[in-house]
């Protein structure tokens, strides 16, 4: 069952298909992760300036840890 949707906290722009139950909870690790090895906003404002390389991240994210 595919459906489309935002995360709680996702920014305008950024825009995934949830596939599995573990999609949300590994979008709201990934900004948390981006956010302490960057900085507070971090995720917010690579969505808002560059959302290609926002969605790669996050892609490259989700294929590397997702089990």
């Amino acid at each position: 069952m595919l459906k489309t949707g935002y995360a709680p906290g996702m920014v305008s722009g950024a825009f995934f298909l949830v596939s599995q139950k573990i999609a949300i909870p590994m979008y709201e690790q990934f900004i948390e992760l981006t956010n302490q090895i960057f900085w507070e906003g971090y995720a917010e404002q690579l969505a808002q300036e560059n959302p290609a390389r926002f969605q790669f991240e996050l892609n490259d994210f989700m294929n590397t840890y997702q089990f």
